[in-house]
């Protein structure tokens, strides 16, 4: 891990399939030892760590998932866990369904009981501060073997992998209807923000203090700052908050992360930790002490 830290790597996603080894070697067709013990290595190393699990019916569910989690806690409870709901569309057999949103929900609550910084499905961006966006990226398979493997290549591979037992066309349709079913997508990660919300919305308690408002990278050459914090007259909202921000810098913010009067699909913005499209947008009232995070979305797998 030092060689790696060295090369200049900070940051690891790693897929667990699954904890136990005969679940592993059914799904992959490779033992899930050296998977374990890159995890152990990760976290042992100063290099930033986020396993991840895809959630499948009946294969890896409930069960499976605290078993996941009850390893992953007893190194380290801090880790980051994401779960993913399985894609059918994706699949090359249909060895199960897509998961409910109840089914998700029973995982997260599961998993969280071991680990507090379990997330759902949160595939499309990375939690604030992120790195500068990657055009490619280096994945190592369960055999060791390695690829350095860009979104064009990802896209590419699992077409042709799909296109060999169905006809490609059909594939290609599918997946423009799958990728990805937004409402579903804000659902699901809502699951995993309620949680937060309610606490930091109960930390606020009367509403004074500060708004504290945290930036991505992408901005920083703008804001010049990581954060600020902006004081208002009693509670106001995301749309008043946007517009004092403007005023602190700019109207070329308003035309960085504004489209009209939304927010641009490429920014989301958190209340508390919870994504706002999922309260009232922009109309979302904003107590004193509250924290809004502004996120850049990444490409990721």
């Amino acid at each position: 891990m030092h060689e790696l830290e060295e090369a200049g790597l900070t940051e690891a996603h790693v897929d667990l399939k699954a904890f136990s080894e005969d679940v592993h070697r059914w799904y992959t067709g490779k033992s899930n030892k050296p998977v374990l013990r890159a995890i152990e290595k990760l976290n042992d190393s100063g290099i930033e760590l986020l396993v991840q699990t895809i959630y499948m019916p009946g294969i890896v569910d409930e069960a499976e998932i605290e078993k996941i989690a009850k390893f992953l806690a007893s190194l380290n409870k801090n880790m980051r866990y994401r779960i993913n709901p399985f894609a059918p569309t994706f699949a090359h057999e249909k060895v199960t369904r897509r998961p409910t949103l109840e089914e998700m929900e029973r995982a997260y609550e599961v998993a969280s009981r071991y680990l507090p910084n379990a997330i759902i499905s949160r595939s499309c961006y990375r939690e604030y501060p992120t790195p500068p966006p990657q055009k490619t990226w280096i994945t190592v398979y369960p055999d060791l073997t390695v690829k350095r493997r860009g979104m064009k290549d990802q896209a590419e591979e699992r077409l042709s992998w799909l296109s060999r037992i169905r006809p490609r066309e059909s594939v290609v349709e599918d997946w423009k209807k799958e990728e990805w079913d937004f409402k579903l997508r804000h659902s699901l990660v809502g699951i995993s923000e309620a949680k937060e919300y309610v606490a930091k919305e109960e930390k606020a308690g009367s509403g004074s203090g500060p708004v504290k408002v945290k930036f991505p990278r992408v901005l920083h050459d703008l804001t010049k700052t990581r954060g600020i914090e902006l004081d208002f007259d009693g509670s106001t909202t995301i749309g008043e908050v946007l517009e004092r921000l403007v005023e602190e810098f700019g109207e070329e913010f308003r035309e960085k992360i504004m489209d009209g009067s939304e927010i641009k699909r490429s920014f989301n913005v958190y209340l508390n930790g919870m994504n706002i499209k999922n309260l009232e947008g922009i109309r979302t009232v904003v107590k004193g002490n509250a924290e809004i995070i502004i996120l850049s979305w990444v490409s990721g797998g």
